[in-house]
C-alpha cells in the first residue's frame, strides 16, 4: 500500500506543479497585457516605469502563447495611437537587448502588417506602423541605411507627378498620404539624419512634390469665404522646413514624446537590425484614399495667458499638439469620459502651453470639417460638455471664446457647416441651462440686428434658428426668462393651428364644415367623408385635397399622437384623391404648411410621417421643397432637413426591397441617383431663377444661403454624386448658367478626382 500511496502522492503534486505554472503564466500575460495597454495613455505611472515593469517581467524566457499576444497587442496599440509609437519602440529595444530573436520577430511582424494595412486600407494604422519603424532607429534597433532607404521607397512614387489628364493616373490623394506618411515623421529622426545624402534626397523629393502638387480643392474645402485656409500637407511641410532651417532644434516642452532616451545607455548595446526591402502595394482602381483636407485655425498665438503660450500657427509645436489630441480623440471618441480624462491629462503634462485652446480648437475643427465630420455631431458635443464639467474654471471659459470668435465670423463661415454650429451649440448650452454670454454677443454686433424673417444676414439667421433649436429642447417661458431684450425679437411665434376655414366666406368653407361635424361623430368613418367630398360639386379637386388636409390636421392638433391617429384613421381618403400626381401631393403639402405656418417642427414631422405613409412620394416632395412655394423657407434649417430626410427614406426602402448584384452594383441605386440628380436639377433652376442683386440686398443673402446648401448637399452624398460626374459636367458647362454655380459644382468635381 505504501508505493501505491506514494505514487499517487507525486501524481498529485506533478499536477499541482502544472496548475501552478500555467496560472503564473496567465498572470504574466495579464500583467503583461496591462502594462502595454497602458503606454498608450496620460497619467498615472510616467511611462519610464511602465517600460521599466514590462522589460522586468519580459526578462526570462517568453513562451510561444504569450509571444503571439505581445504581437497582436503591438500592432494593435501602435495602429490605435500612432503618437505613441515612441513608447512600444523603446520597449522592443529593450526587448532586443535580452532577446534578439524575438526582437527580429516583432520587426518583421510589423513590416507584414505594414503591407496588410495598405492592402486593407487602414490608413491611420499604416502612419502608426511608419513611425513605429523610425522609432526604432532611435531606440538604437535598425540602422540608418535601411530606414532611409525604407523612407525612400515609400516617397518614391512621390518623384514622378503625373498630369491629371494622362490615362490612369495615381490619384494625388494616394501620393498626399505617402507623403504625409514620411513628412510627419521627419521631427522624429530630423536632428540626427540631417546632412546625410540619402535623408537630403527625401527632403528634396518632398519639397519638389510639395511644389508640383495641385491643391485645387482647397478652396471648396475652406470653412471660412474671406481667408485661404492652407492646404494641411503644404502647410505641414512649411513647419517641418522651418525645423529644418533650425537644424532640428528640439520642438520646447517634450513635444515630442522620447522615453528612449531614459535608457539611451542601455539601449545602445543592443544588436542592430536591417529593414527588409519594402515595396509599396501598386495603386488599385476605384482604392479610396484619405481626402484632401485644409487647416483650422481659430484662435491667435496671441490669445494665451501670460501663464500658457499657444505656438504660432506655422510652428511646428502646433502641429504636434494638434496630432496628439487628434489621436486621443481617434481612439477614444466613443468613451467621453476616458477620452476627456486623457485630453486634461495631456493639457496637465504641458502646464505652461495653452492646451485647453488647442484642444477646443481640434474639436471644433473636426466636427466643422468639409465635406463632412467623421463622427455624428452629439459626439463632438457630448465631449465638450465632459471636458467642461470635469474642469470647471478652464476649459467653459475656452469654449465661449471660440463660440464668440465662430459668431463674429459667421459672416464669412460657409453655408455647408452652419447646421453643425447650430446644432453643437443649442446641445451645449442646453446642458448649462441655457447660461451664455448673450450680451456680449450684443455688444460683438457692430449695430443693431433685425429680427425680421426677411432679414437674411448671417448673424440674423444663426440667431433665428439657434434661439429656435433651444426653445424645441427646453419650452419657450424658459427661453424668454434668459434672452435679452435685445434678442426677443428672434423668438419663434407660438406654435398654433390657423385653420383658415373659420371664415366662411373662403371657397370650401362649407364643405370644411360638413366635414369637420361628420368627423366629429361616433359614426365617422372612411367612407362617409370619402362620400361627403365626392357629392360635393361647385369646387376643384386641389381645393378638396387641400380641405381634407387641413380638417385632418386641425383636428389632430393638440399633439403628434392625436395627429398620427387621424391621418392613420383617413388615410384610404388621402390616397385616393391624391393619386400619383405631383399636383395633388402638393395641395396636401400645402394644407399643411398654411395650417402649421408658425411651426416649423410640426411641418418637418408631419410631413416625414406622410412620406412613411406613402401618401407623399418622394420625387413630390423635393419638387415641392425646391418649387416656388417654398422659395422663402429655403433659407430655413428645416427645409433641408426634411430634404435630407426625403432621401434617407429612398435609400432606406431601396435597401429593404432590392437585392444589390455582386457582379453589377451599377444596377443598385437608382432610385436615389434618381432623386439626388432631381434635387441638383431644381436647385440650380432655382439659383438660376434668382435675380442678380447688389451685395448686401435680400436677393443677395438668399442667393447666397441656397447656393451653400447645394454645396452641402453635394459633399453629403458625395459618393453618390461622384458616379454621376459626367451629369453634374454637362450641367456646370451650360452656357448660360451663373458663374458661381457652375464654380460650385466645379469645385466639388475637384475634390472627388481628387
Amino acid at each position: 500500500m505504501e508505493p501505491g500511496r506514494r505514487k499517487r502522492a507525486d501524481w498529485s503534486g506533478d499536477e499541482e506543479d502544472d496548475s501552478r505554472r500555467k496560472r503564473m503564466a496567465e498572470d504574466k500575460l495579464v500583467a503583461v497585457d496591462r502594462w502595454m495597454r497602458s503606454l498608450s495613455y496620460q497619467g498615472g505611472n510616467s511611462i519610464e516605469l511602465k517600460l521599466e515593469n514590462l522589460s522586468y517581467l519580459l526578462r526570462n524566457e517568453i513562451s510561444a502563447e504569450l509571444r503571439k499576444h505581445i504581437l497582436q497587442l503591438l500592432i494593435a496599440c501602435v495602429g490605435t495611437h500612432p503618437w505613441q509609437s515612441s513608447a512600444y519602440a523603446t520597449f522592443v529595444g529593450l526587448l532586443n537587448i535580452v532577446n534578439f530573436e524575438f526582437a527580429y520577430e516583432c520587426l518583421t511582424f510589423m513590416m507584414q502588417k505594414l503591407h496588410e494595412s495598405i492592402c486593407n486600407r487602414e490608413w491611420y494604422k499604416v502612419r502608426g506602423v511608419v513611425h513605429f519603424l523610425v522609432d526604432l532607429y532611435n531606440c538604437h534597433v535598425v540602422t540608418s541605411s535601411s530606414l532611409l532607404s525604407f523612407l525612400a521607397g515609400l516617397v518614391k512614387e512621390c518623384e514622378n507627378v503625373k498630369d491629371p489628364d494622362d490615362v490612369d493616373p495615381v490619384p494625388q490623394t494616394r501620393l498626399d498620404w505617402l507623403a504625409y506618411c514620411v513628412l510627419s515623421a521627419v521631427p522624429l529622426i530630423g536632428r540626427d539624419l540631417q546632412g546625410k545624402a540619402e535623408f537630403e534626397g527625401i527632403m528634396l523629393t518632398l519639397q519638389i512634390y510639395i511644389k508640383k502638387r495641385s491643391i485645387l480643392p482647397t478652396a471648396v474645402l475652406g470653412i471660412w469665404r474671406d481667408s485661404k485656409q492652407r492646404d494641411y500637407l503644404d502647410l505641414l511641410w512649411q513647419r517641418v522646413d522651418d525645423m529644418r532651417r533650425e537644424l532640428f532644434a528640439e520642438p520646447e516642452h517634450q513635444l515630442i514624446p522620447r522615453p528612449y532616451l531614459a535608457f539611451d545607455e542601455a539601449l545602445s548595446i543592443g544588436p542592430l537590425h536591417i529593414l527588409r526591402d519594402f515595396q509599396v502595394t501598386p495603386h488599385e482602381p476605384k482604392c479610396p484614399y484619405p481626402p484632401p483636407r485644409v487647416s483650422f485655425c481659430l484662435f491667435s498665438s496671441d490669445i494665451g495667458d501670460e501663464q500658457r503660450e499657444l505656438p504660432h500657427v506655422l510652428r511646428i509645436e502646433r502641429h504636434l499638439m494638434e496630432i496628439q489630441i487628434q489621436d486621443i480623440l481617434n481612439s477614444q471618441h466613443l468613451e467621453r469620459r476616458s477620452c476627456a480624462d486623457n485630453l486634461l491629462a495631456y493639457a496637465a503634462s504641458k502646464s505652461q502651453l495653452a492646451v485647453y485652446h488647442s484642444i477646443v480648437e481640434v474639436i471644433l475643427g473636426e466636427m466643422l470639417h468639409l465635406p463632412a465630420s467623421q463622427w455624428i455631431n452629439i459626439n463632438y458635443g457630448a465631449l465638450l460638455v465632459e471636458l467642461c464639467k470635469r474642469q470647471p474654471e478652464k476649459v467653459p471659459r475656452v469654449v465661449d471664446q471660440a463660440a464668440l470668435i465662430l459668431f463674429d465670423r459667421l459672416d464669412y463661415m460657409s453655408v455647408a457647416c452652419f447646421d453643425r454650429l447650430v446644432n453643437w451649440l443649442s446641445f451645449h448650452l442646453s446642458n448649462f441651462g441655457f447660461a451664455f454670454y448673450w450680451d456680449k454677443w450684443g455688444r460683438s454686433v457692430r449695430s443693431p440686428i433685425d429680427p425680421s424673417v426677411n432679414n437674411l444676414q448671417p448673424k440674423a439667421v444663426f440667431l433665428r434658428e439657434l434661439i429656435k433649436k433651444c426653445v424645441r429642447l427646453s419650452y419657450p417661458e424658459r427661453i424668454v426668462e434668459i434672452l435679452p431684450d435685445f434678442l426677443a425679437g428672434f423668438l419663434p411665434r407660438t406654435s398654433i393651428p390657423h385653420f383658415k376655414f373659420v371664415d366662411e366666406t373662403l371657397p370650401g368653407a362649407m364643405l370644411s364644415k360638413n366635414l369637420l361635424e361628420a368627423m366629429r361623430s361616433k359614426q365617422s368613418c372612411p367612407e362617409m367623408i370619402s362620400t361627403i367630398i365626392n357629392s360635393t360639386t361647385g369646387i376643384g379637386p386641389l381645393l378638396k385635397i387641400n380641405v381634407l388636409t387641413q380638417n385632418c390636421l386641425y383636428l389632430g392638433s393638440k399633439s403628434f399622437s392625436h395627429t398620427y391617429a387621424i391621418l392613420c384613421k383617413y388615410h384610404s381618403v388621402l390616397k385616393e384623391m391624391e393619386a400619383p400626381e405631383s399636383e395633388k401631393q402638393h395641395a396636401i403639402l400645402g394644407g399643411l404648411f398654411e395650417l402649421w405656418v408658425d411651426s416649423d417642427q410640426y411641418k418637418l414631422v408631419v410631413s416625414e410621417r406622410l412620406i412613411r405613409m406613402k401618401v407623399i412620394e418622394p420625387r413630390s416632395m423635393v419638387s415641392w421643397i425646391l418649387g416656388p412655394q417654398m422659395r422663402k423657407e429655403l433659407t430655413k434649417m428645416y427645409a433641408w432637413e426634411l430634404l435630407h430626410s426625403t432621401v434617407r427614406h429612398v435609400r432606406r426602402v431601396q435597401q429593404q426591397t432590392e437585392v444589390v448584384d455582386v457582379d453589377c452594383p451599377s444596377e443598385a441605386g437608382c432610385a436615389v441617383r434618381g432623386i439626388l440628380l432631381d434635387i441638383v436639377n431644381r436647385s440650380v433652376k432655382a439659383l438660376s431663377a434668382a435675380p442678380e442683386e447688389q451685395e448686401g440686398s435680400e436677393e443677395q443673402y438668399w442667393f447666397h444661403w441656397v447656393l451653400g446648401r447645394l454645396q452641402e448637399t453635394l459633399f453629403i452624398y458625395a459618393a453618390d454624386y461622384k458616379n454621376m460626374s459626367c451629369k453634374l459636367e454637362k450641367i456646370s458647362a451650360e452656357g448660360d448658367l451663373r458663374e458661381s454655380i457652375s464654380k460650385t459644382i466645379r469645385g466639388f468635381l475637384a475634390y472627388v478626382k481628387a
